[in-house]
């Protein structure tokens, strides 16, 4: 069995405020490989970790930074990540929200994130990465998928976008979403030249299903259940 990297999912976010320090901390001391975090542009030009657009009904495009950092506790900026990451020795998932970050990222990037992991995927916007990737050749890029597809379409738009990770967040898609995606469909993707990263699970049940499948890596709100479930493997095998 190939062991998945865990990716904890806004940090350990099934106990702790997701996208804060807290959650990033506890994730770390839990185990996790790799952060999940979402980026956010604010109004001076900085980038923000939050899941949303808005913060209590106003938009963060409308807000500076420090505006934010005053009303959201323990959140930070991107920069104050990539530092944080670099001295824990942690990977970081970064989710881009806006579009118009492409410029200040790359920069920010090129300065902060060169001795860490890090994977930049979207949501939804495929365009935007493929112009990501065009600018930063060197950073892995995910692409996200909502709908459910069969391997050959995810391949050849992974392809077309400048994608490296197939990413499908299938979570809501069926009540066991094991069952839409299998071994041989992540071999596949694999035999193409593509990693592919699960969707976020928190069930026991289908964590256990889903570590066999030979993922790169499995999102979760809870990295201590995945890291107890993979350490409970290496034991019995």
């Amino acid at each position: 069995m190939r062991k998945p990297k865990i990716i904890a999912h806004r940090g350990y976010s099934s106990r702790y405020r997701e996208n804060t320090r807290s959650a990033f901390e506890a994730a770390h001391k839990a185990g996790a490989d790799i952060i999940e975090l979402d980026l956010v542009l604010t109004k001076d030009g900085r980038i923000f970790v939050n899941h949303d657009l808005d913060v209590k009904g106003k938009l963060v495009r409308h807000m500076n930074l420090e505006e934010l950092k005053d009303i959201v506790p323990d959140s930070m900026s991107l920069e104050e990540v990539l530092l944080w990451a670099e001295g824990k020795g942690v990977g970081l998932y970064l989710d881009v929200k806006d579009r118009d970050m492409l410029f200040p990222l790359s920069e920010i990037l090129r300065d902060l994130g060169r001795n860490i992991s890090v994977v930049v995927s979207s949501s939804d916007d495929f365009l935007f990465m493929r112009r990501f990737k065009e600018r930063n050749s060197h950073i892995l890029t995910a692409l996200l998928f909502r709908s459910v597809l069969p391997p050959e379409d995810m391949i050849h738009l992974a392809r077309k976008y400048g994608g490296d990770i197939i990413h499908p967040c299938w979570e809501k898609r069926h009540p066991y979403p094991h069952s839409l995606l299998g071994e041989e469909d992540i071999a596949c993707m694999r035999a193409e030249g593509f990693e592919v990263v699960c969707w976020h699970e928190e069930r026991r049940d289908e964590l256990e299903k889903l570590v066999e499948k030979g993922f790169w890596g499995i999102t979760t709100n809870d990295p201590v259940l995945l890291k107890g479930l993979l350490e409970g493997r290496e034991l019995s095998s």
